[in-house]
């Protein structure tokens, strides 16, 4: 888990004055954060710390090494190497590092690999990297150094002792480009190019008698002055200057100074100091004043301090520990905490008023308005208290005015009930001095509570009492000034129209809060003018009640209401209303200020919050950017534009406005990971990254701030993919699933906490790859596959209706060669039996019928002989015998007919079953016609429509009921064969009304 740990107060050194005074100092204050296992970090001891050319930052652990991208851990853990002591990137952003179990090993970040080298010794530790692109680490026998470009390694061997561990604990470069190496047990060497030897300066193996004796060095730093700063077991910190030589030892007071390591750092100032690192914690040393200060309550457990890195690129001090990492971001430290000395005054207390002591032309006193026991004078450079005593401790300051550079006017609340409610105190005195007006002022209300005043350039004092409203006198005489009758204040503050602010504009006109809202009082008449009533039909706020209000640079009036923040013009226009769709986050809007860039501060009890008017945006800060409350009700004030104070309990927040509205451009986004079916893929950024079809994917991108302040929002684009943007805030992971194959780019951008999006995205080519069946080979196999597949289809089918055809003519020749010529054979042997019996024989009928029913026998098979044969089945030889059968019979029969054919049928078929039925259908219709109608005339038509094929027949006969019941056969076979070819027969016949019969049934054009 991660921890946000504010350092309140280091040591507190007391100095006694005279009382009523009390003087307190303290040192600057840092806050860190703790990264640990719960966070993802593969063991709790970190030992070495680097940066990559990417901006990755890598850990050196106890287990294995470890990338981090601000957000998650990466871990190596195989091969095995334990015990990281070293870590560097090389200039082709190769990873070095120094293990215990493989000795020296390179890391490819793209792949995330790690290989040993196999020319180096089997254990290696604290590798460091110089400027000529060497490496330089060490061994147990002494040093090795190697060639980060071929690999290769030489040894430099030191004496034996009895010390079994790695023969130095680091080396360092000075600013004439010699190295340093810091032995463990042998001394300080300097390196000789020339002699290519390592020299001891300052130990047992020095030369010169004077400066040999035993020494256990540590890691160290070079300063920014060129002095050699390394820790020494036993005997503290050692100052060592690499020119003359000379060198100091400064120990740690009451102290076993066990130093681990030590690294240049700047204060919250930009002051110099030194980061030392023992086995007890953390240290800051300041080299000015030879003092060192224990940074208490890092963590609620011990730990020792193993390694510390400062970035130069971003500040940040990553501390590698026993128990995990601390990490200090200046940039995270927007708002820093200055806290009251807990001896100096009762706790709890809460600073209410701040104001800089006009008297100090440096501007770094303060006065803070305590809510009990007194007065602090605070002079911030070093950080002093003085303490001023009220009479009584139950006096609460409710504000501070100070009109001249001398003395202060004090507006109090004094819950003794007794005594003044406005204090005079001289500063250059230390005492507190009688004044008419402040004496005068207490009595003016039922109580002494004196909650607003101001002293304006008449030299009037204005004083107001929440309940009991305004009073106005003359700071010099004492008079009170009656500019209002009792009734009308009375008026004022009718119905519980509490005063809530008194201000005065650079004009001097008096301004009041209320839960009316903001009112003034007019020049000339004094009269007092509710702003939000001069526009009556404008719009106006939901809730008029006003906590504060604030006159801004430009003149318009600003007021923290319930509900909602409002900036109107003197006038009373009303031009903004901040609200909780604006992103104030509580509608307890209590104080009020503006910095020198127009922006205003907002105090509430659910952080600070900053409008930029330009912008017309509200950012929040709340703890988690460093205040040690989210009340920020207490007390705002402005220093010189610039500098917010805020007050709290137990102390104040302060910070610098330029930094918090300062706008530093973002790191590049890097991808950290990327993930496939949540699995991890090694992949080269600079690389199209390859994926099958069937793949889905994620990546995790980041800006690498390495703040821990929600303060970054990213945005993703799968270009190929996406139509636009996903905004997705704080989140920074892309997820793809079912994405078709083709090239795609992953764009990826990040905006800073005002919403300014970086002008150029990070990218990431993808491939996706098709499967096999997805390709353009295998579908043109398949193509060609289904080509053929149908060509063999058909010609099977063609094959097929061939056989079916043969057959077809094979019957048919055979039904009209054999059953044919045996019926012609019955038909002519009865025919010449019937005309050789005499007319009375009584054979003769049978013989007829014989003849008779040969003939219509003959006729059928003639009809189902044309029917199959395949020659006819085209439309127009159905039609043809179809127009002849008809003629044929109508003649026969003495009929006058019409027969109306379709001219252009020839290219239309039907198929032998349905050609058969039609025919019959026709047959039966005509045949039905001639022998029972009894019709004179008769017309036929034949028509093709719509690719529908008509059969009409229409006679002038004795007709008939077509739905009467009859044991005929005719009419039913008609319908049944109608519904199989999918038409219907609709016959309008009636007694002796002729008959009309039609057909109509699709056929294929």
């Amino acid at each position: 888990m991660k921890k946000w740990l504010p350092l309140l107060l280091v040591r507190t050194l007391m100095l006694c004055g005279g009382p009523p005074n009390w003087t307190f100092a303290q040192p600057p204050n840092f806050t860190f954060e703790h990264l640990s296992e719960k966070d993802g970090l593969p063991g709790g001891a970190v030992y070495s710390i680097a940066k990559d050319r990417r901006g990755f930052v890598w850990f050196g652990t106890r287990r294995c090494p470890a990338r981090y991208d601000g957000t998650a851990f990466r871990s190596l853990l195989f091969p095995e190497t334990y015990l990281i002591t070293g870590m560097v990137a090389d200039s082709a952003n190769r990873i070095w590092v120094a293990t215990d179990r493989k000795g020296l090993c390179r890391i490819y970040p793209s792949a995330l690999r790690l290989k040993p080298v196999l020319t180096a010794s089997r254990s290696a530790g604290y590798l460091y990297a110089s400027a000529s692109g060497e490496g330089w680490f060490s061994r147990t026998d002494g040093i090795g150094r190697v060639n980060f470009k071929t690999d290769a390694t030489d040894y430099y061997p030191l004496t034996r002792t009895t010390y079994q561990g790695q023969k130095t604990k680091g080396f360092l470069e000075d600013k004439r480009g010699v190295l340093w190496a810091m032995g463990s047990d042998n001394g300080l060497f300097r390196f000789d190019r020339r002699a290519n030897r390592f020299v001891c300066v300052l130990g047992r193996d020095c030369p010169d008698p004077a400066r040999r004796f035993q020494i256990y060095l540590s890691q160290g730093c070079v300063d920014s002055e060129g002095i050699l700063w390394i820790g020494a077991f036993g005997q503290g910190l050692l100052r060592f200057d690499p020119i003359t030589e000379q060198y100091t030892f400064l120990k740690i007071p009451d102290e076993p100074s066990q130093i681990t390591c030590v690294i240049e750092g700047r204060d919250e100032n930009g002051r110099k100091l030194l980061w030392v690192g023992d086995e007890r914690g953390l240290w800051v040393f300041r080299p000015e004043q030879g003092r060192f200060f224990h940074l208490e309550n890092l963590l609620t457990f011990p730990f020792g301090v193993n390694t510390i890195f400062r970035d130069p690129a971003n500040g940040i001090v990553w501390v590698g520990t026993s128990e995990g990492v601390l990490k200090y971001n200046p940039q995270d430290n927007l708002v820093r905490t200055v806290a009251l000395p807990p001896k100096l005054v009762r706790l709890p207390v809460t600073v209410k008023v701040i104001l800089a002591d006009r008297r100090d032309t440096t501007g770094e006193t303060f006065w803070l308005g305590l809510s009990h026991t007194g007065l602090l004078r605070w002079h911030r450079p070093t950080g002093q208290f003085d303490l001023v005593r009220y009479p009584s401790d139950a006096a609460e300051t409710m504000w501070i005015e100070q009109p001249d550079n001398s003395h202060l006017w004090i507006g109090l609340r004094r819950w003794d009930y007794q005594g003044d409610g406005v204090l005079v105190y001289d500063p250059n005195q230390n005492r507190f001095v009688t004044r008419a007006a402040a004496q005068r002022a207490g009595t003016l209300f039922s109580v002494p509570f004196v909650d607003h005043g101001l002293i304006d350039k008449q030299q009037r004092l204005w004083i107001g009492n929440n309940d009991e409203g305004l009073r106005v006198l003359d700071t010099r005489t004492g008079e009170v000034m009656r500019y209002w009758a009792d009734s009308t204040i009375t008026a004022l503050h009718r119905n519980n129209n509490f005063l809530t602010d008194l201000k005065a504009d650079p004009k001097g006109r008096i301004w009041l809060g209320t839960y009316r809202g903001p009112y003034y009082v007019a020049d000339s008449t004094r009269r007092f003018v509710n702003t939000d009533a001069q526009n009556p039909k404008a719009r106006q706020p939901e809730e008029s009640a006003t906590n504060s209000v604030m006159i801004a640079r430009n003149g318009h009036l600003w007021a923290a209401r319930w509900g909602s923040v409002t900036e109107q013009q003197p006038s009373g226009q009303l031009l903004i209303t901040l609200t909780a769709r604006n992103g104030l986050y509580d509608r307890e809007n209590r104080r009020l200020a503006e910095d020198q860039n127009g922006t205003i501060w907002i105090g509430n009890f659910d952080g600070l919050s900053a409008y930029y008017p330009r912008m017309r945006r509200l950012r929040r800060l709340t703890v988690s950017d460093g205040l040690s409350r989210n009340n920020t009700t207490a007390a705002l004030y402005v220093h010189r534009g610039t500098q917010l104070f805020i007050g709290q309990e137990n102390g104040l927040d302060f910070l610098d406005v330029r930094r918090v509205n300062r706008r530093s451009p973002l790191p590049p986004l890097v991808v950290s990971s990327f993930q496939v079916h949540e699995q991890e893929r090694p992949f080269d950024s600079e690389q199209s990254v390859r994926l099958q079809h069937d793949d889905a994917f994620s990546a995790d991108f980041t800006t690498l701030t390495y703040s821990r302040l929600p303060n970054v929002r990213y945005a993703y684009f799968l270009e190929g993919q996406d139509k636009g943007w996903h905004y997705s805030g704080t989140a920074h992971r892309a997820y793809y699933t079912n994405i078709a194959p083709g090239h795609y780019t992953l764009h990826l951008k990040a905006a800073d906490s005002f919403g300014n999006w970086s002008p150029q995205t990070g990218q990431l080519a993808i491939d996706v790859i098709p499967a096999y069946y997805q390709t353009w080979w295998f579908r043109a196999f398949v193509a060609l596959l289904v080509v053929g597949l149908l060509y063999g289809l058909y010609r099977y089918r063609v094959g097929q209706l061939v056989r079916v055809l043969n057959i077809r003519n094979r019957i048919s020749a055979d039904l009209h060669d054999e059953i044919g010529s045996s019926l012609s054979g019955i038909n002519i042997m009865g025919t010449m039996i019937r005309e050789n019996l005499p007319a009375e024989h009584p054979s003769r009928s049978l013989i007829e019928r014989i003849v008779t029913e040969s003939r219509q026998v003959s006729g059928s098979l003639d009809d189902i002989v044309w029917s199959i044969n395949p020659r006819n089945d085209e439309l127009s030889h159905l039609v043809a015998r179809m127009n002849r059968y008809a003629a044929e019979l109508f003649e026969a029969a003495g009929i006058s007919y019409e027969i109306q054919l379709p001219e252009s049928v020839d290219r239309l078929k039907m198929s032998m079953e349905k050609r058969q039925d039609f025919y019959l259908i026709f047959k039966e219709a005509v045949n039905n016609l001639v022998k029972h109608a009894g019709a004179t005339k008769v017309r036929l038509s034949i028509a093709l429509e719509e690719r529908h094929l008509r059969l009409e027949v229409t006679d002038n006969g004795r007709g008939f009921d077509p739905e009467a019941v009859t044991e005929r056969n005719g009419l039913r076979n008609m319908r049944s064969r109608a519904k199989r070819l999918g038409g219907k027969i609709e016959i309008r016949s009636g007694p002796e009304q002729g008959t009309a019969l039609q057909f109509r049934f699709p056929v294929p054009t």
